[in-house]
């Protein structure tokens, strides 16, 4: 009798444990549910605050701008307070980082302070998940360019030279690149098998890539074309003085090239304009002077002065001249401050007007290489402003 008893107390405690287990667990499960809810509520409330600003952009500046894009700008406004360096980070066209910022501020999530900006508490809390900028993840040794400029042998050198270089003028739109980006060029370019006895042209060259090219001492000929009288007489003096095979010559690249230059040529490097018509011109001159199929061309492009639709239709007129994209390197030409920043386009939209005290103007590095016979045509670019369009700021 008492082992019945004790038997029905045992099953009546087990019984009301069970009970208790199935309503803990069912207020755990209301709980986790509830905040699952408030979790997937957020964040579409901040999916739509994303795509609000970058329809706002597309509409306003008539540039192709993503939710995506949005996010690439936080991370780098939380990973610096300097507008130009939040323009390098996000690797966005000037207006849209522009515009972008100003909507930012309106809304709440960031403040200016003496031409830096700062972050408010609203921005960390609303787009936690948006993180600064992992540029720990960048080699420190090449800047992520994939190459050893010191083992070219021409670094020291060309450093020497190039200390007494004409400097850049804004009429001709220049800017220097650094002179470890110059010869990081060359190294990819021996990487890829594109100096050693090699015919190269040089359209435009501001950056002194013919000069760095005859000091390696490989290629068969390098041929330099550029407007502007001083960087030709530099380096033809600079040739002449360190015996290299280089000849520079002055000549305007708007107009039609010489016809004895058509198909002459293994390689072609430039950085054209990126007006939409300047550059298809600039780059159909350059696929003009190649060769044939296995011949390359070398091109500087950025993402500050073009967006990734101007991209695509840059990308189309490259396929349709029978060449293909074979390598991408994302901020390999780093640019040296120019002086007449002050008197662009970009500083004039700047919603902050941070200083220019750090690089951060860069470009990428874009290789082609002709996969059928070169198909372009060598024509006058009668445009009076060749640099300027909705998206390209820095002239």
């Amino acid at each position: 009798m008492k082992k019945s008893q004790k038997r029905k107390k045992k099953e009546k405690e087990i019984k009301k444990t069970k009970k208790q287990t199935y309503v803990g667990a069912k207020k755990t499960s209301g709980r986790n549910k509830k905040l699952k809810d408030q979790k997937e509520s957020n964040q579409n409330q901040n999916e739509n605050i994303l795509k609000k600003i970058s329809v706002q952009i597309t509409k306003k500046l008539k540039i192709e701008t993503a939710p995506k894009h949005i996010e690439e700008i936080i991370s780098a406004v939380k990973t610096t307070d300097n507008f130009w360096q939040v323009v390098s980070i996000s690797q966005k066209p000037i207006p849209v980082v522009a515009e972008a910022i100003k909507i930012l501020k309106d809304v709440g999530f960031i403040n200016f302070e003496d031409g830096k900006i700062k972050t408010t508490e609203k921005i960390d809390k609303d787009f936690k998940y948006i993180l600064p900028f992992p540029s720990n993840l960048i080699c420190s040794s090449c800047e992520g360019r994939g190459v050893n400029i010191k083992n070219t042998g021409i670094y020291e050198k060309f450093y020497e030279i190039q200390k007494t270089r004409p400097k850049p003028i804004q009429k001709y739109d220049q800017g220097n690149i650094t002179p470890e980006s110059t010869v990081a060029r060359i190294a990819f370019m021996l990487k890829r098998g594109d100096v050693s006895n090699k015919r190269i042209i040089v359209l435009g060259d501001d950056d002194l890539v013919g000069i760095a090219l005859g000091l390696t001492g490989l290629p068969a000929d390098v041929l330099v074309l550029d407007i502007d009288d001083r960087l030709i007489e530099f380096t033809n003096n600079v040739a002449k003085e360190n015996n290299l095979n280089v000849r520079a010559e002055v000549f305007d690249l708007r107009k039609p090239l010489p016809e004895e230059l058509k198909g002459k040529f293994d390689v072609f490097v430039t950085d054209p304009p990126e007006a939409k018509k300047a550059f298809k011109i600039f780059l159909q001159k350059g696929i003009w002077t190649l060769k044939d199929k296995g011949s390359a061309g070398y091109i500087g492009m950025t993402l500050i002065d073009s967006s990734l639709m101007k991209w695509r239709e840059l990308q189309k007129i490259i396929i349709d001249s029978g060449a293909t994209i074979t390598d991408i390197i994302r901020s390999f030409n780093k640019y040296e401050t120019w002086d007449y920043h002050e008197n662009t386009v970009a500083w004039k939209i700047a919603p902050v007007k941070s200083p220019q005290d750090n690089i951060w103007y860069s470009s990428c590095m874009v290789r082609i290489e002709m996969v059928k016979p070169p198909k372009a045509q060598n024509l006058l670019l009668k445009d009076k402003d060749i640099y300027v369009d909705t998206e390209s700021t820095t002239t």
